[in-house]
């Protein structure tokens, strides 16, 4: 029928120290070849609160939807999807695919030790206590996030980073997740220094995911925008 045929809207959940425009190369190929695309801002406050903030998003689109995540927005577009029947297809890209109890920290305790200093903390009081606004350490930015970005452009992207909360990182995902029944593609950065490469194979085999490599860094779509493009298409015909 109808439905089958048309195109779905594609949703873009951007992570930890990017914003929505660490998309905009994927955007770009994606409108040109005809699809509707939304970016919308991820909090980063908190994997629960910032997966409901994306549900009340993705309840305003009509029809079908294929929702990509980077990084921590792989979480936050696992736990949303699980409550919601329009999202047909998930792509992950350098992301973290927790299963119920794993934080993305956790999943990363196997990987080497990072540096001490890879954040700069602001801590502000809560509620309940106190939490840190987690920045990456300037001198960090390009070599370890996005060491294929060329310095004019991850200079810019250290500036306007946006942190995440400490407590996003260590809160556990709830047993529901959109990739336990949601058919999944993996794009992996080969040269990722932030999930190491061996790390998020283990997620994406985990999901059942239809994978591929590229050799990219941690944000990969940035430099290499095509093969997340490729990714989203091949998501796209399986939904046929």
């Amino acid at each position: 029928g109808a439905w089958a045929t048309a195109k779905p809207t594609i949703v873009l959940v951007h992570g930890a120290w990017a914003d929505g425009s660490s998309w905009d190369g994927v955007i770009a190929l994606l409108i040109k070849a005809g699809f509707t695309v939304y970016a919308p801002p991820d909090p980063l406050r908190g994997l629960a609160s910032d997966a409901a903030s994306l549900e009340a998003f993705l309840n305003a689109i009509p029809g079908p939807v294929i929702l990509v995540g980077h990084s921590y927005g792989g979480a936050v577009a696992s736990v949303a999807s699980a409550n919601e029947a329009n999202v047909k297809a998930l792509v992950f890209v350098d992301a973290f695919v927790p299963d119920g109890g794993e934080s993305c920290l956790s999943l990363l305790a196997g990987g080497p030790p990072p540096p001490k200093d890879l954040f700069t903390p602001v801590p502000f009081a809560t509620a309940t206590g106190t939490d840190a606004d987690l920045y990456l350490t300037r001198k960090y930015y390009g070599p370890v996030f996005a060491s294929d970005v060329p310095t004019s452009l991850s200079s810019l992207m250290a500036v306007t980073q946006r942190p995440i909360t400490a407590s996003s990182l260590n809160e556990k995902a709830p047993p529901a997740e959109g990739w336990k029944t949601i058919p999944s593609w993996y794009v992996i950065g080969d040269l990722d220094n932030l999930i190491p490469p061996a790390v998020q194979l283990k997620m994406a085999e985990r999901a059942r995911s239809h994978i591929t490599h590229v050799h990219g860094s941690h944000p990969s779509m940035v430099e290499h925008p095509g093969a997340t493009v490729e990714a989203i298409l091949a998501a796209f015909s399986g939904m046929k």
